[in-house]
Parts: C-alpha cells; structure tokens; sequence
C-alpha cells in the first residue's frame, strides 16, 4: 500500500508537527526561565507578537 512520495505506511501529519514544535518551544521557554512566564512572553514564544526593537 503507497500513500505517497515517501516510504510505504508511512504517514505525515503536519498540523501535528506544527504544534509538537509549537509546544517544545514552550518547554525551551519555560526551562530557561527562573519563574512562570507571562502571557505576553508565551505569545512572543509562539509567535503571535513580535520581540521589541532594542534599544
């Protein structure tokens, strides 16, 4: 049975890698930090807002 380009049975979900990535990111996060993250800061981890400029 082929399912595709890639090898025999095997198969790819990738809105589930997508938010596997997502979450380790998080995990980095959360390890480096010395207290709980702010909700601003996990949205900046995740994406949804950009870093301020430095300055």
């Amino acid at each position: 049975m082929e399912y595709g380009p890639h090898r025999p049975g095997t198969l790819h979900d990738h809105v589930a890698l997508d938010e596997i990535e997502l979450y380790a990111e998080v995990l980095v996060a959360a390890a480096h930090a010395d207290r709980r993250l702010a909700m601003e800061e996990l949205d900046r981890v995740l994406g949804l807002i950009t870093a301020p400029e430095p300055g």
